[in-house]
């Protein structure tokens, strides 16, 4: 694979979120409002959004000079900006307070709405974070390949990608012979599912390839806690909200990531 093609997390595990955002998802209004509130936070989160389309089957096209996309805190909606090209869908958020957890949500009419996972805010800023959003026309095509009812808004996706120490960016190399397990668990018709070499979902893998890929379809709505396996290795736990018509991906650098041991590629 070029080393300019995108490693699209998950690729067609992107692809099992609804085409829309249902209306009156949940957005954590009925949480208490942290001290100090919601836009007087000394925090930002910070990072960019990549956008991706597939007008030929197997070809995935990186769109740059998309316009329009609404980022958001999920937790605190009034907390948004819109994308750009002219900044290269670069986003910053300021007004977090510290001690919170913060999960981001990313919007537009021609790609799927998701989910970055759930991160606390802890004595300084999240920086890097990222999304990697797919088109409708690809969430088509992975649906019609897997059989997955892709507008149910009842069900929701999960996807990360587990990496090799130190991730610097989205197209971070995976960690091969990794296994994951979610709290609560769901039923074995749901996943995990990994990924092989081709960025693609094999029923019959057991364990992670260098792509690093792994997703969880049609799970029910709640929160869960992803952890990683591997015989002399440590990784760092995932919280994730799933919500009915939405997909949530940890794309690295914030994915699950070795961050004691070897490791390998």
């Amino acid at each position: 694979m070029d080393e300019m093609t995108p490693r699209l997390t998950c690729l067609l595990a992107l692809c099992f979120a609804a085409a829309c955002a249902p209306s009156g998802a949940d957005s954590g209004g009925d949480e208490a409002a942290p001290s100090p509130a919601w836009g007087e936070g000394e925090r930002s989160v910070s990072g960019n959004a990549f956008f991706f389309d597939m007008e030929d089957f197997g070809e995935i096209d990186w769109i740059q000079d998309l316009e329009g996309a609404r980022l958001y805190v999920f937790e605190a909606p009034e907390l948004e900006v819109t994308l750009s090209p002219e900044d290269e869908h670069a986003f910053r958020i300021d007004g977090v307070p510290d001690g919170v957890e913060v999960t981001l949500a990313l919007t537009h009419p021609d790609f799927l709405p998701h989910l970055t996972a759930t991160h606390l805010v802890d004595g300084g800023d999240l920086e890097n974070l990222t999304f990697q959003s797919v088109s409708l026309r690809i969430a088509e095509m992975a649906g019609d390949l897997l059989q997955v009812d892709t507008l149910d808004p009842e069900r929701c996706q999960m996807a990360t990608t587990v990496t090799a120490p130190a991730p610097e960016n989205i197209w971070a190399p995976g960690e091969p012979g990794a296994t994951v397990s979610l709290d609560p668990p769901v039923p074995d018709d749901q996943g995990p599912y990994y990924f092989n070499e081709l960025v693609l979902p094999t029923l019959t893998l057991i364990e992670t390839t260098t792509d690093g890929g792994v997703t969880v379809v049609d799970a029910e709505p709640g929160e869960y806690l992803w952890t990683g396996h591997k015989d002399g290795v440590e990784f760092g736990a995932l919280k994730m909200k799933c919500v009915g018509g939405w997909l949530t991906n940890a794309s690295p650098p914030w994915g699950m990531n070795v961050i004691d041991g070897a490791g390998s590629n």
